[in-house]
């Protein structure tokens, strides 16, 4: 890849650390963008405190120096007004949803229980009975045999499924309040986006501080790596906003400072 390209990638990765994800339709027909990738992307930045970029498009990567700033900015309103959305809140609900450990999920009802029990006995039973019309001759027979013994044990099972799962569901409700009654997790992602997003803006100012815009690189087989190894060592962030360059990044910055006041 060339420097150029490098730069592009990393004036893109920059907005997008910034706050952007989803913008108007006019910034997305101008350069190009997938919108469910830039989407995706945003989410998976806030939710993961990670930094992730989608797949570049050629106008996007021939922004020149001196309109980067106006396109991060853009970008970044329009992120704000993905982050105010319904389909915004439904991913972040569901991505939290998921990072909970088990005894941190709502305890299931005992009517809930059976349902989901019955529904998996019911999946196995139809995948098996399929199986068994696949087959000919005397292993159909010996297979049919078996498959009915099964259906009288599934049978024998759900009707005497009621105590079992309100046993389960008492076990879970007694795991999951002694779960909330631990200490929180302070790495643990918050049931409000608006605390998830306030971390990731903190972390991207501070990965981003004091970038040296003139710093050396040279060339180390592939790659263009910085000479000094301090700078060779900083976050991914940091330099990825050295080749961005300063109009970038100091728009992304004071986009992200700007952001993050908001929301205290």
């Amino acid at each position: 890849m060339t420097h150029r390209g490098r730069a592009s990638k990393a004036f893109v990765a920059l907005a997008l650390a910034a706050g952007v994800a989803a913008a108007a339709a006019d910034v997305f027909q101008t350069y190009g963008l997938d919108r469910q990738a830039w989407s995706d992307s945003f989410v998976n930045s806030i939710t993961d405190r990670a930094l992730y970029a989608p797949s570049l498009t050629s106008k996007l990567k021939g922004v020149p120096p001196g309109q980067r700033a106006a396109v991060v900015n853009a970008l970044g309103a329009a992120a704000k007004a993905f982050v105010g959305s319904p389909e915004f809140r439904t991913r972040y609900a569901k991505e939290y949803e998921a990072s909970l450990p088990d005894d941190l999920r709502p305890p299931r009802s005992a009517t809930e229980i059976e349902a989901s029990t019955r529904a998996e006995m019911r999946k196995g039973l139809t995948e098996m009975e399929a199986t068994v019309k696949e087959l000919q001759g005397e292993s159909r027979k010996q297979a049919e045999a078996a498959l009915a013994q099964v259906r009288a044990e599934l049978d024998r099972q759900m009707a005497t499924m009621g105590k079992a799962t309100a046993q389960q569901a008492a076990e879970e409700r007694a795991r999951y309040e002694a779960a909330k009654s631990r200490p929180p997790d302070p790495d643990a992602l918050s049931s409000d986006p608006r605390v998830a997003l306030r971390r990731s803006l903190q972390l991207f100012l501070k990965e981003t501080s004091g970038v040296d815009f003139a710093a050396e690189t040279r060339q180390v087989s592939r790659e263009r790596r910085f000479a000094r190894p301090d700078y060779e060592a900083k976050p991914r962030a940091w330099k990825m906003c050295y080749r961005a360059g300063p109009e970038a990044c100091d728009a992304a910055r004071a986009f992200a400072t700007g952001w993050l006041a908001e929301l205290k």
